[in-house]
C-alpha cells in the first residue's frame, strides 16, 4: 500500500491556487513529490485537485492500495458521502475523484491534521509561488554519490625492508597493492 498525502490552497480564497502531493511506499520512501499551479481558484478546488492528482498517479503507476491522508476534512467528508457537494465545479472534481477511485483496489481516506501534512503543505506552497510568479525556493544541494566520494586508485607501497630482513621474505611475498575503478 502506498500513501499519499495531499494539500492544496489558494491564497486570498480564491486566488493563486496550488496543490502538493507526497506520495510514500510502505516503508516509508518517498516516491514522487507532486505540485500543480492552478492559477485562480478556490481552496477547496486546489484540495480536490490534490486528490485527483494523488489517485492519477497511483493508476497510471498500477498501485491498486492507497491510503490518502489530507487535512481538508470537508473534501473527505464529502469523498466519504457524509456531506453533500453543492457547488457545481466541486460536483465535477467530486466525480473525477469518485472516477478514479472505481479504477483501484482500495482506496482508504483520512483526515490528519495540518502538522502532519506538512511536506505536501510545502509542496502546495511551491504551486503557489509559481502562480505568482515567484522563483523556486532555493534547495540544497543532493549529497554526492558514494562513487563520487570513492577514490578512483588506491596503491599503498610495501613497506621498505631492512637489508638483513629482505633475505628472510620470499620472492613470493604479497603485495600491498589495490586498485579500485
Amino acid at each position: 500500500m502506498i500513501t499519499a498525502y495531499t494539500d492544496g490552497g489558494a491564497r486570498g480564497n480564491p486566488g493563486p491556487a496550488g496543490y502538493g502531493v507526497h506520495v510514500l511506499d510502505a516503508e516509508g520512501n518517498t516516491l514522487a513529490e507532486l505540485i500543480g499551479p492552478l492559477g485562480h481558484a478556490t481552496n477547496n478546488v486546489a484540495e480536490y485537485s490534490g486528490l485527483i492528482a494523488a489517485l492519477q498517479w497511483a493508476v497510471d503507476h498500477g498501485h491498486d492500495h492507497v491510503r490518502v491522508r489530507m487535512d481538508s476534512e470537508l473534501v473527505i467528508k464529502q469523498m466519504r458521502g457524509e456531506y453533500k457537494v453543492k457547488h457545481a465545479t466541486m460536483q465535477v472534481l467530486h466525480a473525477d475523484a469518485r472516477r478514479l477511485i472505481t479504477q483501484l483496489d482500495r482506496v482508504t481516506l483520512e483526515h490528519v491534521r495540518r502538522e502532519q501534512n506538512k511536506v505536501a503543505d510545502g509542496l502546495s506552497n511551491q504551486a503557489m509561488d509559481l502562480v505568482e510568479g515567484k522563483p523556486p525556493a532555493p534547495t540544497a544541494p543532493p549529497p554526492p554519490a558514494a562513487a563520487e566520494l570513492a577514490p578512483r586508485a588506491i596503491s599503498i607501497p610495501r613497506p621498505a625492508k631492512p637489508a638483513h630482513a629482505r633475505t628472510s621474505l620470499p620472492s613470493s611475498a604479497p603485495r600491498f597493492d589495490f586498485d579500485v575503478d
